[in-house]
């Protein structure tokens, strides 16, 4: 069983690459999503209308930590992933729906990592 670890802060936006590096120097991953109800658990931790990284890309959506699955949840606002800005080499963004959405790797979010083990809640300063 994975454990989550928040890492939320109104003025620390990161691009995916960053906030991957982040999340395996400190905890384990960004945050990979198995099934509905891990997908519930990590909606509850994003303030209202905050988006923010999860650890999905654009390599047939493989997670960050190398591991594959077959559980998507993308966002049905806007018929995701649907590569509107011609998004190459996108990421998924975990939108305040519980929706996956797909951005450019080079904008800046909020991000969220798991851990193997529990570690309190991080945000940053």
């Amino acid at each position: 069983m994975f454990l989550f670890a928040s890492v939320l802060s109104k003025d620390v936006i990161v691009t995916i690459f960053y906030a991957q590096s982040y999340c395996r120097q400190k905890h384990k991953d960004l945050s990979s999503v198995r099934n509905l109800s891990e997908n519930q658990k990590v909606m509850k931790m994003i303030p209202s209308g905050k988006n923010v990284w999860i650890g999905i890309y654009r390599d047939t959506w493989k997670w960050s930590d190398g591991s594959n699955s077959s559980f998507r949840f993308w966002s049905l606002k806007s018929t995701e992933p649907n590569n509107v800005y011609n998004e190459t080499k996108a990421a998924a963004n975990f939108d305040a729906s519980g929706g996956w959405e797909d951005w450019n790797v080079d904008t800046k979010k909020a991000f969220i990592c798991y851990s193997c083990e529990f570690r309190p809640a991080q945000t940053i300063p």
